[in-house]
């Protein structure tokens, strides 16, 4: 599988009451760092455009880690993206990633500095809502990661 982290991570049970594995830093990083970078539409970036487009892929892999764009991306695209290998994220309003969307490249960089052993954290909230994929979710009985962030938001 291809994988384009530039930095050595590790996946382990999460820190988060009930939020089964986690991906955890092994060295100290600075803010602004760049942990991940993938181009748009490739092996580590799979792009979905509709509905029909979404039973290619397993659903339980679209729930967790099918997102949109970043609410701050200077792209703007109504499609879904899917990671490979997948981030395995979990979702905190103190996180200390974020994505930035530009050209052709997926950005994944620190917005703080992060010490060996912490838990690389998203906040599921700041995705677009692209309401042809939540559908799709909701006919199986399902919700989407942005769904979720919001719900544990409040």
């Amino acid at each position: 599988m291809y994988n384009d982290f530039l930095i050595l991570t590790i996946i382990k049970t999460s820190n988060i009451k009930n939020a089964g594995s986690g991906r955890f830093f092994i060295e100290n990083h600075k803010k602004g760092t760049i942990i991940r970078e993938q181009i748009i539409n490739s092996d580590s970036l799979h792009v979905i455009k509709n509905k029909e487009e979404c039973k290619k892929y397993d659903i339980e892999l679209l729930k967790h880690f099918g997102h949109s764009l970043p609410n701050n991306s200077e792209i703007k695209t109504n499609y879904v993206y899917i990671n490979f290998p997948p981030m395995n994220t979990n979702h905190s309003l103190d996180n200390n990633i974020d994505f930035l969307f530009k050209d052709n490249k997926k950005i994944t960089f620190l917005i703080k500095n992060v010490k060996s052993g912490e838990e690389i954290l998203q906040n599921y909230s700041n995705f677009r809502k692209v309401d042809w994929f939540e559908d799709y979710l909701h006919e199986n009985n399902l919700i989407s990661a942005r769904e979720l962030g919001n719900l544990i938001n409040n």
